[in-house]
């Protein structure tokens, strides 16, 4: 009995003169510059290594949509009688599905708020598959009024204008057949929304959106 007692307290004392070992706190890994993306992703591909290269070559893109993304919200509008709210992209982010849509484009989101309940959402898809089925429409003049539509240009750029319920409208604007800007208004008036959304602002979208 006195020597188990013996043998536990050497025990008890060797531990307490082990030295405290620090613990390790995991880190989010840092997101690669689109440069650095680059140089990674031929490293990867020159030393064999597919999978590498393809992951480096998606957080170019990643990169680049972030800069996309400020370009475009700097080039929308900003009405003096209107508050702007952007929608934080880490919310996208969070959605499971997000590695995937962004293969298939972004999507940059402005909301309006003015007085009397008037307002407007301004959604920006770069590189959307939508734009297809949007430019079949507006090549078919018919299509479009047949749909209580009207047809708009913007110098290069057709769009298509339709009610959205009583005192709204929805404005879809098809750029380069790639990218699409949809604006949908509250209490506002055709006049109201292109007082807005005129040639300069799509003019200014040109740029960031790209050819």
């Amino acid at each position: 009995m006195r020597h188990n007692r013996l043998l536990l307290s050497i025990l008890f004392a060797a531990a307490a003169a082990m030295p405290a070992v620090a613990q390790k706190r995991s880190s989010a890994p840092k997101e690669l510059t689109f440069t650095d993306a680059l140089v990674a992703a031929q490293k990867a591909f020159e030393a064999g290594e597919f999978g590498g290269a393809i992951s480096a070559l998606q957080a170019a893109i990643r990169d680049v949509q972030k800069k996309q993304r400020l370009a475009v919200l700097a080039a929308l509008p900003k009405p003096a009688a209107f508050t702007v709210k952007d929608d934080d992209p880490k919310d996208e982010a969070a959605n499971p599905f997000a590695a995937g849509l962004a293969a298939l484009g972004s999507t940059i989101t402005r909301h309006y708020e003015g007085k009397d309940g008037k307002g407007m959402d301004v959604e920006v898809m770069a590189n959307s598959p939508l734009v297809s089925m949007m430019s079949m429409m507006l090549s078919n003049p018919a299509i479009a009024k047949a749909d209580g539509g009207e047809l708009v240009e913007y110098g290069a750029h057709k769009a298509l204008l339709k009610k959205n319920g009583d005192d709204g409208q929805e404005l879809t604007i098809v750029m380069y057949d790639k990218h699409l800007v949809k604006v949908t208004t509250r209490s506002m008036s055709a006049d109201e929304l292109f007082a807005v959304f005129d040639q300069a602002a799509v003019d200014r979208l040109e740029k960031p959106l790209g050819k």
